[in-house]
């Protein structure tokens, strides 16, 4: 793509503008790496500003204007950076070249990117970019060029990251091959400053996931240890009861005591049950999961199976439960999950529900099904409707409750495994109502 000029000087700079053609003539190759060495001396590795000074170095060395443009495996070719020393000019320059749907120089530099080739064309004109825009866009530049090069960045990898477009706009004096094989080694330093920059980023963005992963097992751990200690402590205490009763005071070790104890280990047994099974959802949810095992179900009577489980528990609560449901609504879901999804609502219902009445509701049209668990307790601050469902987040956190801060998380997770959601609406005083929407055929992976 070369195209040399038959004359090396060319119309005068714009008005108020600066020529600097005598500059640029006494400077040497070796002045103009050195320059440019400067000027990324130290560049910061935020790839934001490292595209700036890379756009401003390069206009600073070359003449007169220059932009960067980078590869993107969603965007595409898109310009990152532009410079131009005189600000209306740079206005004009953005206005053309990098903002709107059809930018003018896209077309051209993505010719270049795909066969990473050079484009050199000393005595330039607009109509040259007509090859290269969109059939229903008109050639309208803002800003006069009269001489253009462009040059891909090459990686050392090979890896065509993007391209430099230099334009001279005040300077008179066109480009020639020195300043093509300049703007050729610049591009080369460039892909390499781009590509460090990027790394560097990757790897900071990626050490901080990995401390934030760190902390959650952190907490994890800690959470886990503490609420596992409690229900074998609770058996411990138990077991050393029987035992003290059995061999110090055989008088009093009746079977009604007897019974007393068991019903008491009973629930810790319980509670440790659900607790393994805590943790065993979040390490399937956080491996990526198992596949929902799909099988016909009947949403009303999985929860009245869920609810026979409960009276005990409500009835020590004191909260009264009514039931508001159709005789059945069929789907295709997960059991198991549908089964865990209820347990956890009902219990928080119960937990959090402050001996009120609490009402499940059930609802489905054709395509989908809805079931609400409505609690009329302390109810949850806007602020934190979204919070509760996060890892280890109790629904009130300002006071010591028991559990992990999985429940929540874990009916998220597996809501959206069958194609569904879970909603909340809550005001504080007045009480939550979650409700889990599904659709009656939940999407196979």
């Amino acid at each position: 793509m070369a195209d040399h000029p038959s004359h090396p000087i060319l119309e005068k700079a714009s008005e108020g503008l600066d020529d600097r053609s005598e500059e640029l003539g006494e400077r040497t190759e070796a002045d103009a790496k050195i320059r440019f060495y400067r000027a990324m001396a130290n560049t910061e590795l935020d790839p934001t500003t490292l595209l700036k000074r890379l756009a401003r170095a390069t206009a600073d060395v070359i003449f007169d204007l220059c932009i960067v443009y980078l590869v993107d495996p969603q965007q595409g070719v898109y310009p990152a950076a532009a410079f131009h020393p005189n600000p209306e000019a740079l206005a004009a320059l953005h206005r053309t070249f990098t903002t709107g749907d059809a930018r003018a120089g896209d077309g051209l530099i993505e010719r270049i990117i795909a066969r990473r080739e050079y484009y050199f064309r000393p005595r330039w004109n607009p109509r040259l970019l007509e090859p290269h825009l969109p059939r229903e866009r008109d050639v309208a530049l803002e800003i006069d060029i009269h001489s253009l090069i462009a040059a891909p960045m090459i990686t050392s990898g090979g890896k065509c990251i993007g391209a430099l477009l230099m334009g001279r706009h005040t300077t008179t004096l066109a480009y020639d091959e020195t300043d093509l094989a300049l703007l050729e080694w610049i591009a080369s330093h460039a892909a390499m400053k781009v590509e460090n920059a990027r790394l560097y980023h990757t790897l900071t963005r990626t050490n901080a996931e990995l401390d934030e992963a760190v902390k959650a097992r952190d907490t994890f751990i800690a959470i886990a240890a503490h609420e596992l200690r409690t229900p074998l402590s609770t058996l411990k205490l138990h077991a050393q009861m029987l035992r003290r009763f059995a061999t110090r005071s055989p008088e009093t070790f009746t079977p009604e005591m007897v019974v007393s104890r068991l019903g008491s280990i009973d629930r810790q047994v319980n509670r440790l049950d659900r607790l393994i099974d805590q943790l065993m959802n979040v390490s399937r949810i956080i491996d990526g999961g198992l596949a929902p095992s799909l099988e016909p179900c009947d949403l009303c009577q999985i929860t009245r199976d869920v609810l026979s489980r409960f009276e005990q528990a409500l009835a020590d609560a004191g909260c009264q439960l009514s039931l508001i449901a159709p005789e059945s609504v069929q789907g295709v879901w997960d059991l198991e999950r549908l089964d865990h999804i209820l347990t956890n609502l009902l219990s928080n219902a119960i937990k959090y529900g402050g001996g009120h009445p609490i009402e499940l509701r059930i609802h489905a049209d054709a395509r989908r099904a809805q079931l609400a668990v409505i609690d009329r307790g302390e109810g949850i601050a806007p602020a934190d409707v979204e919070r509760i469902f996060g890892r280890f987040e109790r629904v009130i956190s300002s006071r010591q409750t028991k559990g992990m801060g999985l429940g929540l998380w874990i009916v998220r997770s597996y809501a959206e495994s069958l194609g569904g959601q879970v909603h909340l609406q809550s005001t504080p005083g007045k009480g939550s109502t979650f409700t889990l929407d599904l659709p009656r055929h939940a999407p196979s992976r």
